[in-house]
């Protein structure tokens, strides 16, 4: 039997149903089926931002989430987050160090700033760790592809089809 974990999971609004679904509807192939389901880590922080204005300081704060094995990082909005048992096969193991992804968080929001608010002077970026959190992905079968559908938002990423 496999060892279970408990997590602590993004709550997603795409079920294994509609992932199946979407793609099916998509290749018009009524045969498609979960292949797989990951359960991806990330590093969570909550980032303070103190950014330089004409009057002052102006406060900031967002969410950055690092992805455990490649070092992505990216900001977020909110997310309610859920509590769930998986089984060890399902989880991807985390490949980046918390202290490297805790600098990747700041490179991230700095740069995330620098882009929205277009001002040339630095910002002081002081991140939090918040722990690991995972996201749910199914790889879903059909014929002639593979996708891999994102359980937030839907999103669609086509795979490579393994040689037979």
């Amino acid at each position: 039997m496999a060892e279970r974990r408990q997590v602590t999971v993004i709550r997603g609004t795409i079920s294994e149903t509609d992932a199946v679904c979407v793609v099916a509807s998509l290749s018009g192939d009524v045969g498609a089926t979960v292949e797989m389901e990951m359960i991806y880590p990330y590093y969570r922080f909550d980032a303070n931002c103190a950014v330089p204005t004409m009057a002052g300081c102006k406060d900031l704060s967002m969410f950055c989430l690092v992805d455990a094995v490649n070092g992505l990082g990216s900001t977020a909005d909110s997310f309610e987050l859920e509590k769930e048992s998986v089984t060890s096969e399902q989880l991807l193991g985390d490949e980046v160090d918390p202290d490297d992804a805790a600098a990747i968080a700041v490179r991230t929001v700095s740069h995330r700033l620098g882009r929205k608010l277009r001002t040339i002077r630095s910002f002081n970026v002081e991140v939090q760790p918040r722990g690991l959190v995972y996201k749910r992905f199914w790889i879903v079968k059909t014929i002639d592809a593979r996708v891999m559908v994102d359980s937030i938002n839907g999103g669609l990423h086509p795979l490579t089809l393994r040689a037979a």
